[in-house]
């Protein structure tokens, strides 16, 4: 670990078609921001797990350019984005989203309880994510089933009862540990401020090591 995130240059982890060099391990290092790259890895490696496991929530880790992509450009820049997901039969359609342009949250579509979760470490609030998000649901469904979607019963919630940052630079290891946290079927987050360093470290060992 402290080689991967020693000064220096070179490939530090390679796997779902992904190469992550030392430049990427290093936005894992205290006080810096992470980028995509880290993000897109972690979601890769929950993804490897939920499918391995037989009793782990089935889900769907979305890239981090998911969001900005269907935002700015619309549903049919990410139509093909599923070609090989069927994201109404999983438990949790998870969403690392980049907004404001510094600043990392995350979306969770929950299927089976009809929510759609914003999760933001400063507590902030994001009406617009909800109604581009049930948009995507609605074309979506019409697109893969050719019916559509019963947005009947679905709430929209951002809950202030969780893990809050304390500084300006951790919002991307929260955001990792909501996905990671929700992605084990969890209703409590297990962490909070005071374990970033720790979870830093996890992170980078959990990339490194190719396992969670």
């Amino acid at each position: 670990l402290a080689q991967a995130l020693s000064d220096g240059h070179g490939q530090v982890a390679e796997g779902f078609n992904v190469v992550l060099m030392k430049k990427d391990i290093h936005t894992l290092r205290p006080g810096e921001w992470l980028n995509d790259e880290v993000i897109n890895f972690f979601g890769h490696l929950i993804m490897a797990r939920s499918k391995e496991s037989a009793t782990l929530p089935k889900v769907h880790v979305f890239s981090t350019f998911f969001y900005k992509t269907l935002s700015e450009n619309g549903y049919d820049k990410v139509r093909r984005w599923t070609k090989k997901v069927n994201i109404f039969a999983l438990d949790y359609v998870l969403i690392p989203i980049h907004c404001s342009g510094n600043h990392w949250t995350s979306a969770i579509i929950d299927n089976k309880n009809k929510r759609i979760s914003y999760f933001d470490s400063l507590l902030g609030n994001n009406p617009k994510c909800f109604l581009i998000l049930r948009n995507y649901l609605e074309k979506e469904s019409l697109d893969k089933r050719k019916e559509p979607f019963d947005i009947q019963g679905w709430e929209n919630e951002c809950p202030k009862d969780i893990p809050r940052q304390q500084n300006g630079y951790d919002c991307g290891v929260f955001t990792c540990f909501f996905i990671e946290n929700k992605s084990r079927g969890l209703d409590q987050f297990e962490f909070t401020q005071k374990n970033m360093p720790y979870l830093r470290k996890k992170l980078a060992l959990s990339i490194i090591n190719k396992a969670l």
